[in-house]
């Protein structure tokens, strides 16, 4: 039995011979899918100055970032919880800024809190990201990588799930609402409580049309046929919002077009992530799973609003529906591979 003081802190965990194998076999099979899409690899430092980890990113990646002393500068240093913005630094200080270039990773992050579904504050992931143009092709391009990648882990099926945040920002930066509403009504819709946000509203002063606009976001999950009544509601209310639906609708096809066996939802209560995502958002889930597996969005990646658009999956958890046809065992002290039906 270990004494304390070997006592790993809560969410913190070794990775054994046995997983060990796996997440070797697996990040070989991803990182040569990377390659073979033109995505060079990148491993940025675990740790950097903290300003610069949070450059462009949100108040939610600040929190879930540990924060230690620099002991030879006495500047504040960050433990890297997520590594989009260490790519958007690598980007703004090494590459020419008229080119698009496509970068890939597959590295722990540290945070300080974990998803209570997920468990590790340490998780591993890998993920690409393409800087450098709003091409629909190219983005396309990116997120059929994801599903991709996805497959590599596992045989059941894969539900990709569209929304738009830049939707959602445009109606309550229509109001005057404080911000501390503004963030309540964001945690409402991401509740999908129709009945709670209906509460809400009611008790601040708005205008019916947007009552009825973010009412019915509970409501636009599923197909396109499924919530094309309550689109036509979202085009009226804000006339700047039909070019959203429509690049929505139009990335859902090109993706469909070369994964025919992923289900397409379109879901407009999808606000997850880091908040730095301003645009096109979307999340991959695996048959009787309600955890996301993959997800991603586009964002604003430098100071001068270059369009980034990247995804990243926890590669642990995904490992948890990978079809095993060979183990790794300890015989006599030695660590064997056999197949199961040995």
């Amino acid at each position: 039995m270990p004494t304390n003081k070997w006592i790993l802190p809560e969410g913190v965990e070794d990775i054994l011979p046995e997983q060990a194998y796996w997440l070797e076999i697996k990040r070989r099979e991803v990182v040569d899918t990377f390659l073979s899409y033109g995505y060079g690899l990148v491993v940025p430092p675990l740790i950097e100055y903290h300003d610069s980890l949070l450059t462009n990113s949100s108040d939610d990646l600040d929190l879930q970032t540990f924060k230690l002393i620099d002991q030879e500068t006495g500047r504040q240093l960050g433990l890297r919880a997520d590594i989009t913005s260490q790519i958007s630094r690598i980007y703004s200080t090494y590459n020419d800024k008229d080119e698009v270039n496509r970068y890939c990773y597959f590295d722990h992050v540290v945070r300080t809190k974990n998803k209570e579904s997920k468990g590790s504050r340490i998780p591993m992931q890998a993920g690409a990201e393409l800087i450098g143009t709003s091409d629909i092709k190219n983005e396309a391009e990116l997120v059929i990588l994801m599903i991709d990648v996805v497959k590599k882990f596992t045989t059941k099926k894969i539900f990709l799930d569209l929304g738009h945040i830049g939707i959602f920002r445009k109606l309550i930066e229509s109001t005057n609402l404080k911000n501390d509403q503004k963030k309540q009504i964001k945690k409402l819709i991401k509740s999908k409580s129709s009945s709670e946000i209906k509460k809400y509203l009611n008790n601040i002063k708005v205008s019916e049309d947007f009552k009825d606009c973010i009412s019915s976001f509970p409501k636009m999950h599923g197909s396109i046929k499924n919530i094309r009544k309550n689109l036509d509601q979202l085009k009226y209310f804000n006339s700047d919002i039909e070019n959203d639906i429509d690049y929505m609708i139009n990335l859902g096809n090109l993706v469909g077009a070369k994964h025919t066996d992923v289900q397409i939802n379109y879901d407009f209560c999808e606000l997850q992530g880091f908040d730095y995502e301003n645009d096109i958002i979307f999340s991959a889930y695996i048959e009787n799973d309600s955890e996301e597996v993959a997800l991603g969005g586009k964002y604003n990646c430098s100071e001068n609003n270059t369009s980034g658009i990247g995804f990243s999956v926890d590669v642990r958890y995904l490992l948890k529906n990978q079809p095993v046809e060979k183990k790794l065992i300890n015989k006599s002290g030695k660590w064997i591979i056999e197949r199961n039906n040995e």
